[in-house]
Order: structure tokens, then C-alpha cells, then sequence
């Protein structure tokens, strides 16, 4: 019989494909009655013979599918029993049809993959690549049974893998990856599990993937389904340890910061935190290879300091930390975030003051206000560098971060470089100025600010500002100047700032509290004030240091600075008069 197969087979073949399915059903039965006799000698017919059953597993009369089912069982028992059976023949095939839809066609498919993969002698696991792909779709399958089905196929493999001492990576991760972003749940669920065993398993083989694997795991961490999120966590865990204990050479680090440049566009926070993660293991493991694609990542990164989440925006100010171990990169870093701040006003406002506290907890406090001013003292857009500096004086004054930098001002023999480097930018803000020359002492100058005031016309924001600035005098910052009020004789030139500031003030609560204050300034400091005035021998108790700054310099930038502000206003005014009429 076994020689007579290439004449009987075609015929009976055809017969699958009748429209009668009486026809089709005693095609079946020849075909069993062949097979049975014939046996081992089918397995050379094995491809004609199986797309033939494949056609007819889609079949939907009940007499041709119970026919089916038992040609189907003994053809599976001849392949099994079979020596000569020749899978690289027979996998094209499979790969053809394995992204049928028809649900019974479907479990035909895996009931076969099932069988060749419980065959010892038949190394089914090394063309898994082929067949993949469509065992994963099938897993989105609606019927429970079908999805159940090919799991369990699935799982099978999954252990093959665990076991095996080799396999071929590269195409299974690339499917994997895909079916990570899948909409079905299972599938995604599934196709994640499968990648947190591969990078467990193939450790380093995983490495040249990891930007692929990568941008799959980050794409589920938010996900709604937390079974999908904790599988994701626990992959992301698995693949940060395996890249962290890695030597450099054996991943593509512009592959894995574009991956992250992508994912810290995300508005999901536990996407942005673990990517922000990903990058501050990154700058530890291999800061310099980091530096060199700086340009890549650092978009993405100060884009997230306009996240609502405080861990994102903690962890971002951070990682831009790391990222400017040296004047050479932190100058940069500066001129970008000066950049956004004047871009996003609003920004400036709700999170200016928090991003530079972290930047000075995280680095030299002195160095981050310096590059700040110096990248204020050209600004041309004079509104913002005013509003920027009355930021940063608020956070010299009073944040925990800025602590070194007060107690340096408070010594003008240590702080004399610093008052001067900052003075031009503080130009832009004449209360944060006259603040400033307070903190140092510098009571004379000080003094001359506020006559300097006069000379342009008081606004409301001028007024609010001066009102917090009597609330700043009273508090415990201020406390050293308040008790040099003790000594009126030794610093005439703070009583004349302070009571330049009460004229100033309308009569507020602020007036009246920096009214009572004066008031309280010893009688017998103030006589003894008198006598030496009235005898022309006015003597100002010099702080140290301030023999060394030109304070004549000084007033002569400060004004050139209010000349541009005035011209400024001028310009605008003039503008909105030509617009109106």
C-alpha cells in the first residue's frame, strides 16, 4: 500500500474540499482505512495529509468532524511512533497556517504542536521561532477553552527554554516585545512573564535586546491591571540588576537613553519614576558614557520637572545633578533650566523655588547661585530676570539649603566674592537687593538704595514686596541686624535704611509693625546719635570685609540696570498708547 500512496492520496485528498459532506466524511473514512494499513509509510505524505485534516478541522458538519477526529488520532500516533518523521519539512507548513482564525482550526494547531513537542527524538523547541508569534495571538483567543489550551502549550515551552543550554533569543524576544503592548490582557500578561524569564534565564544573550525589553516592561508599569503592573515591576527589578552587574561593552547605551528619552514623556508616574531609576543606575554604573549622549536625554528630562508628581520631579532634579559632575556640564544644565523657567512662567511660580532647593541640597550652593546670576545679569527680558531673582533671594533668606550662604554673607570677610559675583543680577529686583545688603550689613549702601528708590515711580508689586521684606526683618534671619538697633550710635546708616523703608510704606500693618520696631530702639543710643551728629562726628562701625568691595561701582550697576527696567517701561507704555489709538 505504502507504495501506491502517490495514486491513492490525490483523489482522496480532493475530496476534503467537496461541497457534499457525504463526500467529505467517506473521503475520511478511505483515508483512515489507508492510513491504518499504510502506517509508517504516510509520514513521507505527512504535509499533503495534515493540510488536508487542517481543512477539514474548520469543517462544520458534525459527521465529517467526528470523521476527522479519529483520522486526526491516528495520524498523531504514527508520527509519534515514527523514526523518519522530518520536522524541517513539515515546519513551513505549520507556519503558514498558524494564524488561522477559525476557533476548531485553532486547536487542531496546538493539539498538533502538543503532540511533535512530546515526541523525544523531534527537537521542536528549535523552530519555535516559526510558530510563535501565532501561538500568541491565539492567546487572545475568546473561547477560555482555546486560550487555556495554548497557555498550557506555552508553559511547556517555558520550561523547555529554562532547561535548555541554548536557544535563539532574538526572534522570540522580538515577538515578545510586541505582544507586551497587546490590548488583550492575557496576552500582555503572558508576553511579560515570558521576558522576565528570559533576562532571569539568558542573562547576558538578553543584553544586546535590552533596549527592546526595556521599552516593553516601562510600557506596562502603569498599566490598569495590577497583575500585569506587578509582573511588569518585578521584569523591570530583574533587567535593571542584570544591566547594573554587566561590563559596559556588552550594551548599546544610545539604544537603552532613547528608549528612556521616550518613556519620561509619559504623563504616568510609575512609568516616569522607574525610567528616572533606570537613569540614575545608568549615571552610576557609567557616568562618562552617559555624558557623551547627554544631549539625547536631557529634553526628556527637564520636561519632566513640569510633572505634577513631587517623587517625579525629586528624582528628576537628581539625575540632572548627576549629570553636571563639573563647571563644564553644570553651566549647561543652568542655561537649560533658565531657559524653561523663562518659557514656563508658571512653572517658575509653582516649582521654581523647590527645583533650585534640591539643585543646592544635591550640589555646591554657592556655585549653583552664581551660575544663576550670571546667566540673569545679560538677561534681556527684564520682567522674568526680576521675577527670577526675587525667587532665588526668597530661598537665599530663608531655605535650609542656602543655611551655608547666609551664615557666609552674615561674615562679609567671607562673603564679600559671593555679594559681589550675585549684586549686578540682584540689580533686577530692587527690594531683593536692599534685602541682600541687609543679610551682609552693608547698612551704608543699603541706605543709599532706598534713596535711590525715589527715583522711579512706586508700584503695586514694588509696595508687596517691601511689605515682606518688614515681615522678613522681623524674622529670626534677620536677627543680627535687629540687634545692631541696639548700638544706634555704631550704625546711623541702618536707621536711616529702615526708617527710608517706613517712608516708603503706606500705612499698613507692615508700617506699623516696622514703626514699633524703631521705636524700640534704645533712647540713650539715640542721644548719644545726636550729640555725635551734632558735633559732625559720625563714625559707621565698618564691617570687615567691606573695605574690599567698590561700593560706588556697585551703585553705578545697579543703576544702569533700573535705567534699562525704566526704558523698558517706557517702551511698553509708548507701545500700548500707539496700539490703543
Amino acid at each position: 500500500v505504502g507504495k501506491m500512496l502517490p495514486q491513492l492520496l490525490p483523489p482522496v485528498l480532493s475530496s476534503f474540499t467537496d461541497q457534499d459532506a457525504r463526500v467529505r466524511y467517506y473521503g475520511c473514512e478511505a483515508l483512515y482505512n489507508i492510513a491504518k494499513v499504510a502506517r509508517a509509510s504516510c509520514v513521507a505524505h505527512f504535509n499533503p495529509i495534515f493540510d488536508g485534516l487542517f481543512k477539514l478541522s474548520a469543517d462544520t458538519d458534525g459527521q465529517v468532524q467526528n470523521g476527522m477526529q479519529l483520522l486526526d488520532r491516528l495520524l498523531k500516533d504514527i508520527v509519534t511512533e515514527s523514526e523518519n518523521f522530518e520536522i524541517e519539512s513539515f515546519m513551513p507548513l505549520l507556519g503558514e497556517r498558524i494564524y488561522v482564525s477559525n476557533p476548531f482550526s485553532r486547536q487542531f494547531l496546538v493539539g498538533w504542536i502538543a503532540t511533535l513537542d512530546s515526541v523525544p527524538d523531534i527537537e521542536l523547541l528549535q523552530h519555535l521561532p516559526i510558530f510563535f508569534d501565532g501561538l500568541f495571538h491565539m492567546l487572545a483567543d475568546p473561547q477560555k477553552e482555546i486560550r487555556t489550551q495554548t497557555f498550557s502549550v506555552l508553559q511547556e515551552f517555558l520550561q523547555e527554554i529554562r532547561d535548555a543550554e541554548s536557544i535563539a533569543y532574538a526572534p522570540i524576544v522580538h515577538v515578545l516585545v510586541q505582544h507586551s503592548a497587546s490590548q488583550d490582557k492575557f496576552s500582555r500578561l503572558s508576553a511579560i512573564s515570558w521576558l522576565d524569564t528570559f533576562v532571569s534565564h539568558g542573562r547576558e544573550q538578553i543584553l544586546p535586546f535590552c533596549a527592546q525589553v526595556l521599552n516593553a516592561i516601562l510600557s506596562s508599569l502603569s498599566h490598569p491591571e495590577e497583575e500585569i503592573r506587578e509582573t511588569a515591576s518585578r521584569a523591570d527589578a530583574t533587567l535593571r540588576k542584570l544591566l547594573q552587574d554587566s561590563q559596559d561593552a556588552q550594551f548599546e547605551m544610545h539604544t537603552l537613553l532613547h528608549a528612556l528619552s521616550g518613556h519620561l514623556g509619559s504623563q504616568d508616574v510609575p512609568t516616569l519614576v522607574a525610567s528616572l531609576h533606570w537613569v540614575h543606575m545608568l549615571l552610576r554604573k557609567s557616568a562618562p558614557r552617559v555624558m557623551q549622549l547627554s544631549q539625547q536625554i536631557w529634553p526628556a528630562l527637564f520636561g519632566c520637572i513640569k510633572n505634577a508628581s513631587g517623587e517625579v520631579v525629586r528624582l528628576d532634579i537628581e539625575a540632572l545633578a548627576r549629570m553636571a559632575p563639573n563647571q563644564l556640564h553644570f553651566t549647561p544644565l543652568i542655561e537649560h533650566l533658565l531657559q524653561l523657567f523663562k518659557d514656563e512662567r508658571a512653572l517658575l511660580e509653582d516649582r521654581g523655588a523647590l527645583i533650585v532647593r534640591q539643585l543646592c541640597e544635591l550640589l555646591d550652593p554657592r556655585n549653583v547661585f552664581e551660575t544663576l546670576a550670571g546667566g540673569l545679569q545679560h538677561e534681556d527680558d527684564l520682567e522674568f530676570a526680576s521675577q527670577m531673582v526675587q525667587t532665588l533671594n526668597l530661598i537665599l533668606l530663608t531655605s535650609q539649603e542656602a543655611m551655608e550662604l547666609r551664615m557666609m554673607l552674615k561674615q562679609p570677610a567671607d562673603g564679600a566674592a559671593f555679594f559681589q559675583t550675585i549684586y549686578p543680577a540682584w540689580s533686577h529686583n530692587p527690594v531683593s537687593l536692599l534685602s541682600l545688603c541687609l543679610l551682609t550689613q552693608a547698612f551704608e549702601h543699603a541706605a543709599e538704595l532706598v534713596v535711590q528708590f525715589a527715583q522711579f515711580e512706586m508700584t503695586l508689586p514694588f509696595l508687596v514686596q517691601i511689605d515682606k521684606l518688614v515681615q522678613l526683618i522681623e524674622s529670626p534671619i534677620f536677627t543680627h541686624v535687629r540687634l545692631k538697633l541696639l548700638e544706634p550710635e555704631q550704625h546711623p546708616s541702618l536707621i536711616k535704611a529702615l526708617c527710608g523703608i517706613l517712608m516708603l510704606l503706606p500705612q499698613a500693618p507692615a508700617f506699623h509693625t516696622l514703626k514699633h520696631r524703631l521705636a524700640s530702639v534704645p533712647e540713650i543710643g539715640l542721644l548719644r546719635l545726636q550729640l555725635q551728629q551734632g558735633k559732625g562726628r559720625i563714625v559707621e562701625a565698618a564691617s570687615s570685609g567691606a573695605t574690599q568691595i567698590d561700593f560706588k561701582a556697585l551703585i553705578r550697576t545697579y543703576q544702569a540696570v533700573q535705567d534699562k527696567h525704566q526704558k523698558s517701561m517706557l517702551r511698553l507704555h509708548q507701545s500700548r498708547r500707539t496700539n490703543a489709538s
